[in-house]
């Protein structure tokens, strides 16, 4: 599993993994919610599974689980586990038996940190909801289309369970014509960790050489 696979999954997760109201009667009331709630909600840990597709052929799936708070964000798969303190990011994958140690820059942090897309659809998209039957339920679909073909994320549709009012599934098409897609699991909010728990700690990998690339 590579590293940009989990930048997909940090980016398309949580910038979707959101509270929302089924009450509200337009796309955007119900971001605009999304976003205020995610920002007040705690910490936040869920289970996902997440799909890379060739155009529209399935091209690997991974199972893995996601802890959030604030800025700080730890993702741990079968093939990579990483850390975000806020400042330092730790990446290690699976069987190498090192840890990339880095400060991401403002441009890095577009595709991995946690809230740098929370509000996407404020600027150069266009968000209109639907609805469409999953398992016999009418569930709200929120799709968000970019307005400019520069734009690298030229679409992302939302699929909400109307029961628990969070998202069951999220989809999202780049520039380059290939599919992601995440399906959510499990969610749990008002989750409270150390400070500790997103740094990589030496004393749990004493045998991971550690590359620092600051």
């Amino acid at each position: 599993m590579t590293k940009s696979f989990i930048q997909k999954v940090l980016f398309i997760f949580v910038s979707t993994f959101i509270p929302f109201s089924l009450h509200a009667q337009t796309a955007t009331s119900l971001l605009d919610q999304a976003a205020a709630k995610l920002k007040n909600s705690g910490g936040i840990s869920a289970t996902f599974e997440a799909t890379q597709f060739k155009k529209t052929t399935e091209n690997g799936t991974t199972q893995g689980n996601i802890d959030l708070s604030g800025k700080k964000f730890k993702v741990t798969t079968p093939g990579l586990t990483t850390w975000f303190d806020g400042t330092t990011q730790w990446s290690m994958l699976g069987g190498s038996g090192e840890v990339n140690v880095s400060t991401p820059t403002a441009e890095e942090l577009q595709s991995i940190n946690p809230y740098a897309f929370v509000d996407l659809y404020k600027s150069g998209y266009k968000a209109t909801l639907s609805y469409t039957n999953k398992g016999g339920k009418k569930c709200p679909n929120i799709k968000l289309v970019a307005t400019s073909k520069q734009r690298d994320i030229r679409e992302m549709r939302i699929v909400l369970n109307p029961e628990t009012h969070l998202p069951s599934s999220i989809r999202i098409l780049r520039k380059d014509g290939n599919w992601f897609r995440i399906r959510v699991k499990s969610i749990s909010l008002g989750k409270k960790w150390n400070d500790s728990h997103f740094r990589f700690s030496k004393t749990d990998y004493p045998n991971v050489e550690i590359i620092d690339l600051r």
